[in-house]
């Protein structure tokens, strides 16, 4: 009996440690493609969080760029919990574009009148 309780136990241990592996693999590329793209979108759940306008603002803060554009869709996940999808430009963004090379001045060559030049005057 102990025997099967410790099989048991151990492949429970190890299915669990599984699904949080693949959970933080999946949430890497995640990042990686937000930080690639620009774009980032996320659930917040109505169920989770009572103040859900509070939640959304909070965690858009923390994202998106507050000069770009973004959208809000009500949505319900397959199970039947209530809340948002938020989808925007992320802030970093801007820092992962290479910098502009600064602009150099081209040198023009002078023009000089010449003194035997002459004027015409309409």
């Amino acid at each position: 009996m102990s025997q099967r309780l410790f099989i048991l136990l151990t492949s429970s241990v190890l299915l669990l440690s599984g699904c949080s592996s693949a959970f933080k693999a999946r949430q890497e590329q995640r990042e990686k493609l937000a930080a690639s793209t620009g774009m980032y979108c996320e659930f917040v759940s109505g169920d989770l969080f009572p103040d859900l306008d509070v939640e959304l603002n909070m965690q858009m803060a923390r994202r998106c760029d507050s000069n770009k554009n973004f959208s809000i869709t009500n949505y319900k996940n397959s199970s039947d919990q209530t809340g948002v999808i938020y989808c925007c430009s992320t802030a970093g963004r801007r820092a992962a574009v290479a910098p502009k090379k600064p602009m150099t001045p081209v040198n023009k060559p002078e023009v000089t009148q010449d003194a035997d030049a002459e004027v015409i005057s309409e």
